[in-house]
């Protein structure tokens, strides 16, 4: 190995400095970018905890209503069958059979109508329908 001059440790000394002063630039450069994807990340973190929360009160609002809504049709239920069922002492004979099909269906406005609804007019078709004579 050759012996090193003086002047190859005093350019080995000025390459070392530059080079740390060269990192030390570039760290302090890059590190605002760090902190701001730090930050960045922190509040995704934040908005994704604030995004199940609401989903399972979401959730819960929905299954609460869900089991006041079966209430609320039992319930219904119950009141439509005391009055079926109170109404042959209460009422007279006459308008006993308002409540009469009770029995055999207690929900009677909930039953489909036996008779099809006109989807025309007496005089024929109507609109784009329409043949002219």
């Amino acid at each position: 190995m050759q012996n090193w001059s003086e002047e190859m440790w005093q350019i080995l000394l000025i390459g070392l400095i530059a080079g740390f002063f060269i990192g030390y630039l570039v760290a302090r450069f890059t590190n605002g970018s760090v902190r701001a994807q730090k930050q960045t990340q922190q509040e995704l973190r934040q908005a994704n905890e604030t995004i199940a929360e609401q989903k399972e009160q979401l959730e819960k609002h929905f299954t609460e209503a869900s089991d006041l809504m079966k209430n609320l049709a039992q319930d219904y239920q119950k009141l439509y069958q005391h009055f079926a069922n109170t109404s042959t002492t209460l009422l007279p004979d006459n308008q006993k059979e308002i409540f009469a099909l009770t029995q055999e269906n207690p929900t009677p406005h909930l039953t489909p109508k036996k008779e099809q609804p006109k989807d025309y007019s007496e005089e024929g078709s109507s609109g784009l329908f329409k043949h002219e004579s």
